[in-house]
């Protein structure tokens, strides 16, 4: 069965949906929880109970593909409950839309990494006087790498396709 435009694109930038499985809390006020996750694909929560044996009970909450679970009732305060979700870097709706601008999946792909590109600009470096150090440069490097490595590749497509780079390289054969 051969892959989706969509798909490949999603395969080419490494954005192949992901798993999430974590424990919150509730505070006894909120039903509401936002999760360090957007493009919510699909996924469960289950609250923690404890008679007649610890285990877990599902839930009828709701996701939000933006990153927000809602349950029915609010969560009881320091009751546990596990939210386990897949999720994605970008919507269903990007890829389309990287899709429709690049044309095919390279060039679907560049406009992914100009996305993140321009949010890698927000990454930082820096030491405090106590000694903790951050560093979350290396992604910036590694985007552009991807990006050269890709384009590179949609160049060379051009070439045999008989784009603007071919008919460069054959005008000496006449």
């Amino acid at each position: 069965m051969s892959l989706t435009t969509a798909q490949q694109v999603r395969q080419k930038i490494a954005d192949l949906p992901r798993l999430a499985d974590n424990v919150y809390y509730g505070d006894g006020y909120a039903s509401s929880f936002l999760l360090p996750h957007s493009n919510i694909v699909s996924g469960s929560v289950f609250v923690q109970i404890t008679t007649p044996t610890t285990g877990w009970s599902a839930t009828g909450a709701t996701f939000n593909p933006t990153g927000a679970v809602a349950m029915a009732t609010p969560i009881s305060a320091n009751s546990a409950f596990r939210t386990t979700y897949v999720h994605s870097l970008f919507s269903d709706a990007d890829i389309d839309s990287f899709v429709e601008v690049g044309g095919n999946v390279n060039g679907a792909a560049i406009e992914a990494l100009h996305a993140l590109m321009f949010d890698a600009a927000k990454r930082a470096k820096w030491a405090s006087p106590d000694g903790t150090q951050y560093d979350d440069v290396a992604a910036a490097d590694y985007l552009w790498k991807a990006y050269s490595a890709i384009r590179s590749e949609q160049e060379r497509e051009a070439s045999v396709e008989g784009g603007m780079q071919g008919w460069g390289l054959n005008q000496g054969d006449y």
